[in-house]
């Protein structure tokens, strides 16, 4: 309970810019942000289909602004494929990008009770939508080995305008500080613009996927600090 009791002091502190800097800040120019890397595991759901795009696992990197309260970071995700269905029926397998991305951004804030605190995060990032190939399914245009037809034209640009996603969550702090874990989900709602330059099917692909409405989810964990952090957090919390 000692450790405990300790933490949740520490992270009380948190609240206060000050007493945060302190913490983590040995030498007095040292910069008040505090480098985190987390796992990113993301997952959004076009609304008009219910269909989920996985994207390949990858980094968000954050620095928090332990004065301001702001939290910065980037989140670059890989390309993703999926299948794309009109109700039970899938009609093809589509690929995408998510392209032009800004830096991840907003603020965070410590929530939650003094025994169990949490870091609330309300952040925002702006990014385009690229499709990449739409295959349909069991249609084949040359020998045995060759690649199916692709609904996009090679060469095209089939990408929409950008959209922002506006994503919330909370980060259990004692597990952050403490333990170096997390397991937390960021989550929240953007629109997909419609599609340009996809070629004939550009109407029938903004039927299907452009709209209001669309989820997405990253799933944090495995969260690493640097290791002068690392450090000045271990011995704040042994105290």
């Amino acid at each position: 309970m000692k450790i405990r009791n300790k933490t949740v002091v520490t992270m009380a502190a948190l609240a206060s810019s000050v007493a945060l800097a302190t913490m983590v800040a040995a030498p007095a120019n040292a910069a008040d942000t505090l480098p985190i890397t987390f796992q990113a595991d993301t997952t959004t759901i076009i609304a008009k289909t219910g269909q989920p795009v996985v994207f390949p696992t990858t980094d968000l990197v954050t620095d928090v602004d332990l004065v301001g309260g702001t939290v910065t970071g980037s989140l670059a995700l890989p390309q993703a494929s999926a299948n794309l269905k009109l109700g039970p029926a899938t009609l093809a397998k589509f690929t995408i990008s998510i392209v032009d991305a800004t830096p991840v951004s907003g603020t965070l804030v410590q929530g939650g009770p003094a025994e169990a605190p949490t870091l609330d995060l309300d952040v925002q990032q702006s990014f385009k939508i690229r499709i990449d190939s739409v295959k349909p399914l069991g249609i084949d245009t040359g020998s045995a080995g060759s690649a199916s037809l692709d609904l996009i034209p090679a060469g095209a640009n089939c990408v929409t305008a950008e959209t922002t996603a506006n994503l919330t969550g909370s980060l259990d702090a004692i597990d952050l500080i403490q333990n170096n874990q997390t397991d937390s989900h960021v989550k929240g709602t953007y629109t997909i613009p419609q599609f340009q330059n996809c070629g004939a099917f550009t109407s029938v692909l903004n039927a299907i996927i452009a709209g209001p409405g669309n989820t997405l989810d990253v799933h944090l964990t495995n969260p690493v600090f640097d290791v002068g952090t690392q450090s000045a957090i271990a011995a704040e919390v042994a105290r």
